[in-house]
């Protein structure tokens, strides 16, 4: 069903839009997911700040919005802020959307906001999808709390040190990821941190949605099975804390890499065998070893 302006205005009478920015969050794959109350605010702001237009049409000709579009993105968000609020100071009133979801997260607009603030520019919040909260509600270890980090590092530096925030961590971690990368921060996570528990969520509310709960392990494994990974990705790490790494020591881990090696491993696949069994960091195993052993 296409709502029109009349509707949406009928259903939302008592509100009136204010000058100011509105900060509104967008589908994350199925345009039905949108609010009323998004759709009326899109139709009756002076100017809709979105990431791509091309995307963002999809959403507006969907509903019969007409308010014009204007890119807003890490590229040319520094040059366009001043123009922007010089706008909305004059009275105008904005909405700021990005392709799919809310905006800020892990999206551009922070300084957008934090400038409208230090001027006294009214910034209003509009609800609605996202992926984070969407992902975390289907793992099979949703708590009370959980921690967001945005996008998995891609330098390496960045991704050890990422690593370490994980490893105090005793709730939950929520990460995006492309699908070009995601089998090898699966596998560095695997490696560097150990083979802990994971939900792994692609294409959200889309036709070709996926949920996997398993662990590090299997989900490498079932990916490297497949010749293309495409969609918007959201894992979920389950925390190691309290958990099989804290009841075996260093004396166990040698004592126990003297018998595979008898068995003929070399020290990488004695590494990767008592990582995997104990939930342990390939990487820390194998540097215990080579630093007592060999």
């Amino acid at each position: 069903m296409r709502l029109n302006n009349d509707y949406i205005n009928e259903l939302l009478e008592f509100e009136k839009i204010q000058n100011g920015l509105y900060i509104i969050a967008t589908p994350i794959g199925n345009l039905s997911d949108i609010t009323i109350r998004s759709l009326k605010i899109l139709s009756c702001v002076d100017l809709i700040l979105c990431e791509d237009s091309k995307t963002s049409k999809k959403l507006t000709s969907k509903y019969g919005i007409r308010t014009p579009l204007k890119p807003f993105h890490k590229f040319n968000s520094t040059r366009s802020i001043p123009f922007l609020t010089k706008q909305l100071e004059s009275g105008q009133s904005m909405a700021l959307i990005c392709d799919a979801g809310t905006p800020l997260i892990s999206d551009p607009g922070a300084d957008l906001v934090k400038c409208c603030i230090k001027k006294d520019i009214k910034v209003f919040s509009i609800p609605g999808p996202s992926a984070t909260i969407g992902s975390f509600v289907l793992s099979n270890f949703a708590e009370k709390s959980f921690l967001f980090r945005g996008f998995f590092p891609r330098q390496k530096k960045d991704a050890i040190k990422e690593i370490d925030v994980i490893k105090k961590m005793d709730c939950p971690i929520i990460f995006f990821e492309s699908p070009k990368r995601i089998l090898k921060s699966f596998t560095f996570i695997q490696d560097n941190y150990g083979n802990c528990d994971v939900t792994f969520v692609r294409e959200l509310t889309k036709i070709n949605e996926e949920i996997i709960n398993t662990n590090i392990s299997n989900i490498i494994s079932t990916l490297r099975k497949r010749e293309k990974i495409l969609g918007e990705i959201t894992f979920i790490l389950k925390p190691l804390k309290n958990m099989q790494k804290e009841e075996i020591t260093k004396k166990d881990i040698l004592l126990l890499s003297d018998k595979l090696s008898k068995d003929g491993l070399n020290i990488s696949e004695i590494s990767k065998t008592i990582s995997s069994d104990f939930n342990l960091s390939k990487r820390d195993v194998y540097q215990l070893l080579i630093k007592n052993k060999y």
